[in-house]
């Protein structure tokens, strides 16, 4: 199996410092407990340039530096920062595997659909680049050289041949020691004077065990590229979440907007890595001294565009009234639901969809889940029939599937509704006016067809219609197009329709019934 390795050097530092912009440049550490005293665990560029060492006590960082910026180590909060990380990469790799707090393995086996192993990985370091993150990628088939190439290299992209035995030769026994055979581990060997790993290979295995015991023949096989250890891939969490810490509580806007701005790119990064689209989010407001602020986020579409995500979320927290400074956000992904994409129509403007769905979803969550309605076509041929209301809320949650986005279960049919007459137009010519009616329907259709008073000549012409109190002198007739419901239900119907033009009114939609004989008005033709 081919498998890569993500190196992030000093990731918790790059972490922080795109959460927390105002710390780029300065000496910041990382510190935590151990032993009984504050130790750092990372340093940023600026303080390892001022003499600050990962393993030094914070009081010692302090007297080389003492403007250096003291922040917690939280193992915890790295850990589940790569594994979004790791979900944001799920279309490149199906599978990941944390590595915290520095690394994370990939399943490189589907590297052929990027053309190859070296394209697939520019495309991982690209996408980490895209987020602020800068690391070395490695593609192999086992874990020790994989990992001990990112680690232990300067370069940005390397592939292994299925042994790494001969790649890793070069390397440093400390190679030993991270996450393989433990701290301490390379000293008994730099005691017989080897200083890399391809010395190491070269001795006898039998010597080695002889003195060394099963941790001699395992770091033998380590260092020849011998490592039988599986890639295990780490379990996606249930329940899509994202927070952030401000470096200072916030009493203005602006600070606020860029951290949840960063927030949301992360977390809609994760749902299209799931290729999932959020349907209901909830965002925590966290205040300093006081209770959280929850504001529930309904939208009117799936989305996983985190430029609609953010307009919501902005204009939702302006109606906010916030009494202590904000210190925390939390974004969390209530309900998600298949996210397939969609087909812009010529000429439509991205930005434009973007505003209309900010309306909708604003009015949607302001006056409630079934406010807003879609018409859905329905399969009859009345016409005042031919179409429902569907709320919103539904089509979203997958319920009703939106036309052209998937398939359809064909609708019941109802004892009226009869197949789409299969045949040409008929063209009727009355007067100057002569056009096709099959299937031209009029844009502006009545809730209910209305009764049309009509006068006919002996011979059966139309010649006057009643239309809102008003006589009107029909000037063209265009027809007709049959439609006839199923004759053995108990409500049947036969209509015959046409495009009527009136003097001085325009052209309307009318039929006229197959059973009582009237001429009823249906729509209106712009």
């Amino acid at each position: 199996m081919r498998l890569s390795y993500l190196f992030l050097p000093r990731f918790p530092v790059q972490r922080r410092v795109l959460e927390q912009p105002s710390l780029s440049g300065r000496p910041v550490v990382l510190h935590a407990d151990e032993k009984g005293s504050q130790r750092v665990r990372f340093a940023s560029g600026a303080a390892l340039k001022r003499g600050v060492r990962p393993g030094a006590t914070v009081a010692s960082a302090m007297a080389l530096e003492p403007s250096v910026v003291r922040l917690r180590f939280d193992g915890d909060a790295e850990a589940k920062a790569l594994a979004s990380l790791g979900e944001l990469l799920l279309p490149l790799a199906p599978g990941f595997q944390v590595d915290a707090p520095e690394g994370l393995w990939l399943d490189a086996s589907a590297t052929h659909l990027s053309g190859s192993e070296e394209r697939w990985g520019q495309r991982v370091l690209g996408a980490c680049r895209a987020v602020g993150l800068r690391g070395r990628c490695v593609v192999g088939s086992e874990r020790f050289s994989t990992q001990a190439l990112a680690r232990w290299t300067v370069d940005t992209l390397t592939v292994v041949p299925e042994r790494g035995g001969a790649q890793v030769a070069k390397l440093p026994l400390l190679a030993l020691e991270e996450g393989w055979l433990g701290a301490g581990a390379a000293a008994p060997f730099r005691a017989l004077g080897l200083s890399t790993l391809g010395e190491l290979a070269g001795l006898p295995t039998g010597a080695l065990v002889g003195r060394f015991g099963s941790m001699g023949l395992q770091a033998a096989r380590l260092c020849r590229g011998e490592d039988d250890s599986r890639f295990v891939p780490d379990v996606l969490p249930e329940v899509l979440e994202e927070s952030v810490q401000l470096d200072w509580p916030a009493e203005q806007l602006e600070p606020v907007l860029f951290a949840l701005k960063m927030l949301v790119d992360r977390l809609c990064g994760r749902l299209q890595g799931r290729q999932l689209a959020a349907v209901r989010l909830t965002a925590t407001v966290g205040l300093e001294g006081g209770s959280p602020l929850e504001v529930p986020l309904l939208l009117a579409r799936a989305s996983a565009e985190s430029r609609l995500l953010v307009e919501l979320i902005r204009h939702r927290m302006t109606d906010l009234t916030v009494r202590q400074p904000i210190t925390t956000l939390h974004l969390r992904v209530d309900e998600a639901s298949a996210d397939h994409g969609r087909q812009l129509v010529l000429g439509d403007a991205p930005a434009g969809e973007v505003e209309l769905e900010v309306v909708m979803s604003r009015l949607q969550s302001a006056l409630g889940e079934d406010a807003l309605f879609s018409a859905e076509a329905v399969a009859t041929h009345r016409p005042e029939a031919a179409w429902h209301c569907v709320p919103l809320s539904l089509r979203q949650q997958g319920a009703v599937p939106v036309p052209g986005e998937g398939p359809r279960p064909p609708a019941p049919r109802g004892a009226n509704d009869a197949p789409w007459p299969k045949r040409k137009a008929k063209t009727e010519q009355h007067g100057a006016l002569s056009l096709p009616t099959f299937e031209a329907r009029p844009p502006r259709l009545f809730k209910e067809p209305s009764l049309l008073p009509a006068e006919l000549s002996p011979d059966g012409a139309l010649l006057h219609v009643t239309l809102a109190g008003r006589r009107h002198r029909v000037e063209a007739l265009t027809g007709p197009e049959r439609l006839v419901g199923a004759w053995w239900s108990p409500d049947p119907f036969s209509r015959d329709y046409y495009r009527l033009s009136l003097e001085g009114v325009g052209q309307l939609w009318v039929f006229r019934d197959g059973q009582d004989g009237a001429f009823y008005a249906q729509g209106v033709f712009d």
